[in-house]
């Protein structure tokens, strides 16, 4: 029969292409996805593909077992992969790994060409095991497998598995925004450069990028990796911490704003932030620090007042119980200590956002990808 393959690989995205790619030729191998193969890569770094990470630092992984997974098919081996389908990379002054031609098209392409096996455009919408595994589409057509790897969207497998006594962990939008609480729509579309600070269960989170004010929350890449870094170590609520004007310190801020004081006397106290922050945000400042009589000359602005700008600027909070449901990552899946060899089951294999493994922004990802899909097709192969 025409519709039976050794190995039915559930999703068309990166860790199951690259699973295709290691693939033994001489197994008949099938791709189902419901959209283009390898679409999502497309997206990925702003349309340039940050595929890698040559500074990949295992303890930010939210599971330590995604470590000897990772080394197998580190970095150097991505890298070497696409180079030999024609790729050239460079790594920024992060380790951010990405294709010369900043193109996430050339990923795609090198990914997809000459793979050996067929692509079949449609939904898979349940797995079911007889002698073999057979795979109900959308379209109402079954195909049949000696081994399946599901490749797929975490978010698809509860359903697609549902006879299957397996165990999924709960799905979290990862490298997502925060929806803040108390927040002026006026700030939207601002961007700034800030030191983040957050604390969960015990651990420390700070680092330093651009925040992206949305029209309810924040986000940015600074944010996606707090995201990631509270669902590692807990979840929500959260308090968040932003340090505005990060290279100048408290002491230094009071000394600009007492010179404005004490020199610029055609300003009003609303003006006493003027030429530091973004309009949009020196007023956001500027409300929430309750100053009376913003009509009044600068000079009158009180020491205090000047104290709690400077509190304000270096310690903004927001306060967040959801995050975006738009993000870059989808934690969940399947946790990797219920896997064995990569299986949960003989011949039921699970790679990329099928398991519950993710990090921050960076490349992590897209490695983990690579890695797990070329630890399952090793796998298969024996």
């Amino acid at each position: 029969m025409n519709n039976i393959y050794d190995v039915i690989i559930v999703g068309g995205g990166a860790s199951g292409l690259m699973c295709a790619n290691f693939l033994d030729k001489s197994l008949k191998v099938a791709i189902i996805d419901k959209q283009e193969v390898g679409k999502k890569i497309l997206a990925t770094g702003n349309g340039r593909c940050n595929f890698t990470n040559s500074n990949i630092d295992y303890s930010k992984y939210n599971t330590t077992d995604a470590k000897n997974i990772v080394k197998e098919f580190d970095s150097c081996c991505v890298i070497d992969f696409f180079k030999h389908k024609g790729v050239e990379s460079y790594a920024d002054g992060e380790g951010r790994v990405y294709p010369l031609s900043d193109t996430a098209k050339d990923i795609k392409i090198a990914l997809t060409n000459d793979i050996n096996a067929e692509v079949v455009c449609d939904e898979v919408i349940k797995v079911l095991k007889n002698d073999l595994f057979e795979i109900h589409l959308a379209s109402g057509k079954r195909m049949f497998a000696s081994q399946v790897v599901m490749a797929c969207s975490n978010k698809q497998i509860t359903n697609i598995l549902s006879d299957f006594e397996l165990k999924f962990e709960k799905t979290n939008p990862v490298l997502s925004g925060f929806i803040c609480e108390g927040f002026d729509k006026r700030l939207f579309g601002v961007r700034e450069d800030c030191e983040v600070k957050a604390r969960v269960n015990g651990h420390e989170f700070c680092e330093r990028g651009q925040v992206q004010f949305r029209k309810d929350g924040i986000s940015g890449i600074v944010i996606f990796n707090l995201s990631a870094f509270m669902y590692k170590n807990g979840g929500l609520p959260i308090a968040i911490k932003l340090s505005l004007l990060p290279n100048i310190s408290k002491q230094k801020l009071a000394d600009m704003l007492n010179f404005k004081k004490n020199n610029c006397k055609n300003l009003q106290k609303k003006d006493i932030l003027f030429g530091l922050l973004k309009p949009e945000m020196a007023a956001f400042i500027i409300k929430k620090s309750k100053i009376s009589g913003l009509e009044m000359p600068i000079s009158q602005i009180k020491t205090e007042e000047i104290d709690a700008l400077v509190n304000l600027i270096k310690n903004l909070e927001f306060f967040s119980k959801q995050s975006y449901e738009d993000c870059q990552v989808l934690a969940g899946g399947v946790d990797l200590k219920n896997l064995k060899d990569m299986q949960a089951s003989k011949g039921l294999y699970f790679c990329g956002e099928a398991t519950h493994v993710f990090g921050p922004c960076g490349g992590y990802n897209l490695q983990w990808a690579f890695s797990s899909g070329y630890a399952v097709a090793k796998l298969i192969n024996k």
